[in-house]
């Protein structure tokens, strides 16, 4: 039905997709799951016509479909659903499906005008089909309710049915359990496979190994714009290469010690090697999260965190994509106002300080993505993290220092941040960060992006600023990696903390892997 035929797909330098094939069958239930950045919604915008293949070729029920527009690949029989809600918030549930009906409309712009018998008959044609999917998807009661009054899970059944309105052949869901509690989950499970026995073939984007087990006949995973394993969710789960993309390569294995626990993590710290550090009783908690939460509109996608971060510690914070993490660091550093609960950072309350604030009391962010300044040179995007000290003196003795630490970095002093590497844009995000003279220091997914080789320079960096005395809260995508790295690790799943322990006993423990490819 779908053949996709050594597709590449470039955004300038940055291969998102590498000569990818995928093939599916009429009728079967494809999964498609991968890890952050591995190129899975580029494949469904490829397919659908939003980004255009840099080669390769798309075809569906034989006809190239590679060059259409989307709205054209929709008339042809595709239809999906959206990573993030893409609803008009402010108009009826019954009248969004309604905007999808109506791709199929045959009516002239003087016959809507005037009104003529044939677009009236055609738009209760359109109504009729919108109440049937609004049916389909067991919210038809909710019909005449703004799209932004509902539920989080109801508002993704409200985009399926709109694609349903579509009358597709191959309907693509993007994430559809994002957020969704479990009890929601499983209602999802059972839609889906009522949605493939209505003759409509499936493919799934999802993060939630369970989900995925539950319902796909197939699964195919993509790893870094590459298709690495194709088979039944079981096969896939036990792929050592699947395994490797999602828990990463370590370094060097460390030797296993004690097993970690279900332990409240405020009790963290006992894990410390005192070899390296001193006991954890003789060190003090800087940061405290006392059971956060945090939503997203009606989505509750942090729940009951508790968390401390002693002094001069370097704690791994690990999970799979959606489990969390992002959000648990940007409530930390103030972008996130906590809905409940209390962070504490050197014995003051900072919950729902503004982040300037926050930066200035030396709690700094390094966020995903790197977020420098591409039009400025190297040097002014050092310089911007010092924005808020007022010691000239100091400041150039933490710039020697950082180009000390990234000589790379004073060879291109005047090159724009833009101009950089991967690899040199991260080292100038975190050199950044440290010219604002941080007490604690947070790292979000610094290896994203990179080579294995820069990965592991970038980590060993990281283990450089440790050893200097930073307090390191780290996330990262390559859990190995970090956990080599660390002297703690905590494993978060949907919104949940659910594992704490040394770093060196979470490295082999099952359980981590289930947190990342179910269990």
């Amino acid at each position: 039905m779908l053949n996709v035929r050594s597709v590449t797909k470039k955004f300038g330098g940055l291969v998102a997709l590498n000569k990818v094939h995928f093939q599916v069958e009429k009728g079967e239930i494809r999964g498609l799951i991968g890890p952050n950045g591995s190129g899975k919604t580029t494949l469904f915008n490829v397919i659908t016509g939003y980004e255009r293949a840099t080669a390769g070729t798309i075809s569906f029920n034989g006809r190239d479909i590679a060059r259409l527009s989307p709205h054209n690949v929709a008339k042809g029989g595709i239809a999906r659903t959206f990573q993030h809600i893409e609803l008009f918030k402010g108009i009826t549930v019954l009248d969004n499906v309604l905007t999808a009906a109506q791709c199929r409309s045959k009516a002239r712009l003087a016959g809507v005008i005037f009104g003529l018998p044939s677009v009236q008959r055609e738009d209760a044609r359109f109504r009729a089909l919108a109440l049937e999917q609004l049916e389909c998807v067991g919210i038809d009661r909710y019909k005449d309710e703004l799209a932004q009054s509902l539920p989080y899970a109801l508002q993704r059944r409200v985009e399926i049915a709109r694609a349903l309105a579509t009358r597709p052949a191959l309907l693509l869901l993007d994430e559809p359990a994002a957020g969704m509690n479990p009890s929601e989950k499983q209602e999802l499970i059972k839609l889906v496979k009522h949605i493939n026995t209505l003759g409509i073939t499936i493919v799934i984007i999802e993060h939630d190994m369970r989900v995925v087990s539950g319902v796909v006949h197939r699964t195919t995973v993509l790893d870094s714009g590459m298709k690495i394993c194709e088979g039944t969710p079981a096969e896939v789960q036990h792929d050592s290469g699947v395994i490797e993309a999602y828990l990463g390569k370590g370094e060097e294995q460390k030797p296993m010690l004690a097993a970690p626990s279900r332990v409240t993590v405020t009790e963290a710290g006992a894990g410390v090697d005192a070899g390296r550090r001193a006991p954890s009783e003789t060190r003090k908690p800087v940061l405290v999260l006392d059971q956060v939460n945090v939503s997203y509109g009606n989505v509750r996608v942090l729940k009951d965190i508790s968390l401390s971060l002693q002094e001069g510690e370097l704690v791994a914070l690990i999970g799979a994509n959606g489990a969390g993490k992002t959000t648990l660091m940007r409530t930390i550093c103030g972008m996130l106002a906590p809905s409940s609960g209390k962070i504490t950072y050197l014995g003051e309350d900072i919950t729902g300080l503004r982040s300037d604030r926050i930066v200035a009391k030396g709690l700094i962010y390094v966020p995903e993505g790197r977020g420098i300044f591409p039009a400025l040179t190297v040097l002014e995007n050092l310089q911007m993290g010092a924005f808020l000290r007022r010691n000239r003196v100091e400041v150039q003795e933490d710039l020697d220092k950082v180009f000390e630490t990234f000589p790379q970095l004073k060879e291109r002093i005047h090159q724009p941040g833009g101009s950089l590497s991967g690899g040199e844009q991260q080292m100038l995000a975190i050199g950044r960060a440290v010219m604002g003279r941080p007490k604690v220091l947070l790292l979000d997914e610094p290896s994203m992006g990179l080579s294995p080789i820069l990965v592991s320079e970038v980590l060993n960096t990281v283990k450089n600023l440790h050893a200097r005395g930073h307090t390191v809260l780290l996330v990262e995508q390559n859990a190995k990696a970090a956990l080599n790295v660390a002297e703690r690790g905590c494993v978060l799943e949907v919104g949940q903390l659910v594992l704490e322990g040394k770093a060196d006993s979470l490295l082999g423990d099952p359980m981590v892997k289930a947190a990342y490819l179910g269990g």
